[in-house]
């Protein structure tokens, strides 16, 4: 049965090294995504041909509703999604999970751009799939992800290809004298960190802990801070997670404006620098849940990859096991308005 035995060290090591190095993989599929999300369960199915591993997915699990399970496998499967048969045969090697756990919903959301036709098959297989047309934040993921291509471009035909706005603060903050340092250290990650409750009290919304942030930079060695300094004072703080050939924005924060300095603009043309220097082809900026520039955190990010249209995803691929807690579980969102300007408000500080 392929489900993996964590205690099989050499198994263990052919499912890690077949989901860092497969066409398909996102850094949430990663193993070591469950080191972060520690209070989730974790397993990893697998398929097999000839001994060697052709499909996998890793799935996590809290629960969600009453005593019951959600399996979530975040930005999984990892295989062809419009194999249909592959991810079938995945959902039914998970099946023994279902009753160990006492699950109610297996939920699948790759990074494969919206297909109805697709969508169509997988509704004929017999699941449930909520493609676009739900509340935008009923979504596990957004729907939709900002990404530009660095591959091949120089940083004058990067820079040609942002918005005015954009490029008037990013100079602005390298001719005003913004410093960058790069690092790993517990300092740096607790500057950021202050800047982090910093911004949030500012807008009013949540962060999550110190110990989060520990354990992210403890299960991926390849994040690194990048902090900038206006006149010795640190004015914003980002982490950047390359993975794959995607160098992942994963999170920022910054003060406000100082002056005409936007402590976020320089810091993101850092990243981006970044990308291009580890000889990455996509820089991800991240989730939006709307495409409307009079959203805040859209209206940022396509500032500096408008030169890419925006990603959309296919949605949520959900294997329904008890459709009363199912329905439980999504109708959370049934009486809620559409996206709010609230939206903008829980980013909008990385455009300060």
């Amino acid at each position: 049965m392929p489900i993996l035995d964590k205690n099989d060290s050499a198994k263990v090591k052919e499912y890690e090294d077949f989901v860092k190095n497969s066409p398909y993989t996102n850094a949430m599929q990663d193993m070591a995504w469950a080191k972060v999300k520690n209070n989730w369960s974790s397993e990893y199915v697998y398929l097999e041909e000839n001994g060697k591993i052709t499909a996998a997915v890793s799935i996590l699990g809290i629960k969600a509703v009453d005593d019951k399970t959600l399996f979530y496998a975040p930005r999984g499967p990892v295989c062809d999604f419009y194999d249909v048969e592959t991810t079938k045969k995945l959902i039914n090697e998970a099946k023994p999970l279902f009753e160990k756990y006492n699950a109610f919903l297996l939920r699948m959301d790759p990074c494969v751009q919206t297909d109805e036709a697709l969508i169509e098959k997988y509704r004929a297989a017999g699941y449930t799939f909520r493609g676009q047309g739900f509340h935008p934040k009923s979504y596990s993921n957004p729907l939709h992800e900002i990404m530009l291509k660095v591959e091949g471009k120089t940083e004058e035909e990067l820079m040609a290809g942002f918005s005015t706005l954009t490029r008037r603060h990013i100079r602005a903050g390298i001719k005003a004298g913004v410093v960058t340092r790069w690092s790993r250290s517990e300092e740096d990650l607790q500057t950021f960190y202050e800047l982090t409750k910093i911004m949030a009290n500012r807008h009013g919304i949540k962060y999550r802990p110190f110990e989060y942030f520990e354990r992210l930079l403890a299960a991926f060695p390849q994040i690194e801070i990048c902090t900038c300094e206006y006149e010795g004072e640190p004015v914003a703080s980002m982490l950047s997670f390359p993975y794959k050939d995607t160098l992942w924005y994963i999170y920022g924060a910054t003060q406000t404006m100082h002056g005409k300095v936007a402590p976020g603009y320089t810091c993101i043309w850092n990243l981006i620098l970044r990308t291009k220097e580890l000889g990455l082809t996509w820089f991800n900026m991240g989730g939006t849940y709307s495409l409307s520039m009079d959203e805040g955190l859209y209206f940022f990010k396509n500032g500096f990859c408008r030169a890419n249209d925006p990603f959309t995803w296919i949605g949520e691929l959900d294997v329904v096991i008890d459709q009363d807690a199912y329905k439980k579980f999504v109708g959370r969102w049934d009486d809620l308005p559409e996206a709010k300007a609230d939206e903008s408000k829980s980013e909008a500080a990385k455009a300060e």
